[in-house]
C-alpha cells in the first residue's frame, strides 16, 4: 500500500512519469522495496504488450491461443492438436 500511495502522489501531485523505470525504482526504494526489481518488472510488461499486439496482428481472438508456425489453435480443447503440430514440425 505504501508504494501505491507513493505512485499516486508521484503521478497526480508531482506529475512524474510512472512509465519510467528509473522513477519506479526511486519510488519503490523510498518505501522500502527493492527498487531495481520493481523497475525490471516494466520489461515484462513491455514484452507482454508486444506479444499481445503480435497475437492480434496474426488473428488471435481468444485465449488461450497458440501458434505453431503460421497455424493458429484457439482454446484448451485444441492442446492435443498443438502437441501434434509441434511433434510434426
Amino acid at each position: 500500500m505504501p508504494f501505491t500511495h507513493a505512485a499516486f502522489r508521484a503521478a497526480w501531485v508531482e506529475g512524474r512519469d510512472l512509465t519510467s523505470p528509473d522513477i519506479l525504482s526511486v519510488l519503490a526504494t523510498s518505501v522500502g522495496l527493492e527498487g531495481a526489481l520493481v523497475a525490471a518488472a516494466t520489461e515484462y510488461k513491455a514484452a507482454l504488450v508486444a506479444q499481445t499486439e503480435e497475437a492480434v496482428r496474426r488473428g488471435a481472438f481468444g485465449a488461450p491461443t497458440f501458434f505453431v508456425g503460421e497455424e493458429m489453435f484457439v482454446g484448451n480443447d485444441r492442446l492435443d492438436f498443438v502437441e501434434q503440430a509441434l511433434r510434426a514440425g
